[in-house]
């Protein structure tokens, strides 16, 4: 992008504000710490996040950018992928409402050639605990079944590297990348405290930037192996 939509071309900052729309459909975890009256281990076979968060970024040289993300999250799981012989797994999914969420990261092009370009990035996302960030039963018959709230937090740690080529208007690229991701639910007065993590840590993405104009971008891309995802973004220079 070569100007903002209140500044002038400059070659050495910009300053970005955008829209992110990211929903994991599935991210894969495993138990790693607590014990339970339950089997843990049998539980949370399909975890989901839904994020809608507003992005500010400072880009350097056009080289080096640092961004920051802030918004809400709502996530969902499911004990099984289908009716489980557990009455528990059959009548019961778990969801949580809007709250906040929050993520940080910087990416930077090592290597050029024309308009192919090679890339890395890491960020950080958190979602803290909070009095909204809790599981509530999905009660799947409507019974009169009131359960204890369990409150959680949840860390990703991300770091991967891509290569995209400028074709007009149109930027495909794709990627590797290495996520570690930690969801600890906090003991109740009827539970202990349980860890999970997530069970693949390598994956792969990909999709295509589209520049409307020297001042908005529009991004959409699909994440695979390590999570099941799609994301929707949009970017303008100020």
């Amino acid at each position: 992008m070569q100007a903002g939509l209140f500044s002038s071309s400059n070659p050495w900052v910009k300053v970005t504000t955008g829209y992110v729309s990211d929903y994991v459909i599935n991210m894969p975890l495993k138990f790693s710490s607590g014990s339970a009256e339950f089997n843990p281990k049998e539980t949370f076979k399909h975890f989901g996040l839904n994020s809608q968060m507003a992005s500010f970024s400072l880009v350097l040289l056009q080289r080096l950018e640092a961004y920051a993300l802030f918004g809400g999250s709502k996530e969902h799981l499911k004990w099984h992928e289908e009716p489980h012989t557990s009455i528990y797994s059959a009548l019961f999914d778990f969801q949580s409402s809007y709250h906040f969420s929050w993520a940080t990261g910087v990416r930077i092009i090592l290597l050029q050639w024309g308009q192919t370009f090679f890339s890395c990035d890491g960020s950080y996302f958190a979602i803290p605990s909070s009095q909204k960030s809790f599981f509530k039963f999905l009660n799947r018959l409507h019974l009169p079944i009131d359960q204890e709230k369990q409150h959680f937090n949840l860390r990703e740690w991300q770091a991967g590297a891509a290569l995209s080529s400028r074709f007009w208007i149109i930027t495909p690229y794709a990627g590797a990348k290495y996520l570690r991701a930690k969801l600890h639910i906090q003991s109740g007065t009827e539970s202990s405290a349980l860890n999970y993590c997530n069970s693949r840590r390598l994956g792969y993405y990909y999709g295509v930037t589209i520049s409307l104009t020297s001042k908005f971008l529009v991004t959409g891309e699909r994440r695979m192996r390590d999570e099941f995802a799609y994301m929707f973004s949009t970017q303008a220079v100020f």
